[in-house]
């Protein structure tokens, strides 16, 4: 349950919908299989587990969302090797070359031959929805996952008034002042570092398990390089992986945090769940209000300087 990759989106305007009627909308475009003939196919699924009786999960304000994906697995290299084989086969047999127009209507008939035989391979990403604190947060490790699960939800909706953080682009300059040791009193900074020369393209620097104040690092600062990313720990909360694209990586909720469920027993999984939801939730939001401030804060900087 706990998110470790995250995108975060801020509310641009009121959302009207009750998490009621998010579910009813989202019961409309439902998860169904590949049919025999079909690449692949998305739809909602439970987001709290597979055999909730609901698609959503709410607690409080907040409500978590689940897109499944199922692809047909048909490498490319298989296609490739009958269709050639069977190209083989009507160029002897016929004394023909088979051109272009023929050779691709022979593929897409093969693909339609094999596809109810192909293997599938599913996907899920999840997002909950928090319109009364601001956030809509996606659990993606790549903003075109994030963007992927947002566009289904618009669709479903139809409205999701969401855009994210506003910060001029400046986060490095950010960070960089951050790794200079002008950091705030709340956040301690962790052992991992990306450094980017923008005027040379493959001037890139990437450390783990490294004090950020060593010479070396320093001496990249100096030198001309900029922070793109930066591993921090957060008020004994949470440490995580920032980035100048507004991702948050590898997010590790310190142990008094996940410890405040451990009276729950193993044996009630839902209600665990239910609380870790909870728990996580209300302390992404608590983070994501810190961030909003500190990166605001740079945008008022770059503000001022131009």
């Amino acid at each position: 349950m706990w998110f470790k990759n995250i995108f975060f989106y801020q509310f641009s305007q009121a959302f009207e919908f009750t998490a009621e009627q998010i579910e009813e909308k989202l019961q409309e475009f439902s998860f169904k299989p590949c049919g025999k003939t079909e690449l692949q196919s998305q739809g909602w699924a439970p987001a709290l587990t597979p055999k909730a009786n609901t698609l959503t999960h709410t607690a409080g304000d907040y409500t978590l969302v689940c897109l499944k994906k199922q692809e047909k697995v048909l490498p490319a290299s298989v296609v490739k090797e009958i269709l050639d084989e069977k190209i083989s086969e009507i160029e002897a047999a016929e004394g023909r070359k088979v051109k272009g127009k023929e050779k691709q209507v022979m593929k897409e008939e093969l693909i339609h031959t094999l596809l109810p035989q192909a293997f599938t391979k599913s996907s899920f990403i999840k997002a909950y929805l928090a319109p009364k604190a601001g956030w809509v947060v996606v659990e993606a490790s790549s903003s075109t996952k994030a963007e992927e699960i947002l566009s289904y939800l618009r669709k479903c909706l139809g409205t999701l008034p969401v855009v994210p953080l506003e910060t001029a682009g400046q986060l490095m300059f950010t960070f960089d002042e951050w790794m200079k040791g002008n950091h705030p009193q709340d956040i301690t900074l962790g052992t991992e570092v990306e450094l980017k020369d923008f005027a040379e393209d493959e001037g890139v620097v990437r450390c783990k398990n490294l004090s950020l104040d060593s010479e070396d690092l320093q001496n990249h600062l100096k030198n001309g390089k900029h922070v793109t990313k930066i591993g921090i720990d957060w008020a004994e909360t949470l440490s995580c992986v920032l980035s100048d694209d507004l991702s948050v990586k590898r997010i590790k909720f310190s142990d008094v945090i996940k410890e405040q469920n451990e009276d729950i027993t193993d044996e009630d999984k839902l209600a665990r769940l239910d609380a870790d939801f909870a728990l996580m939730t209300g302390e992404l939001t608590k983070f994501l209000d810190r961030l909003t401030v500190l990166y605001s804060e740079e945008v008022a900087g770059a503000s001022e300087s131009e």
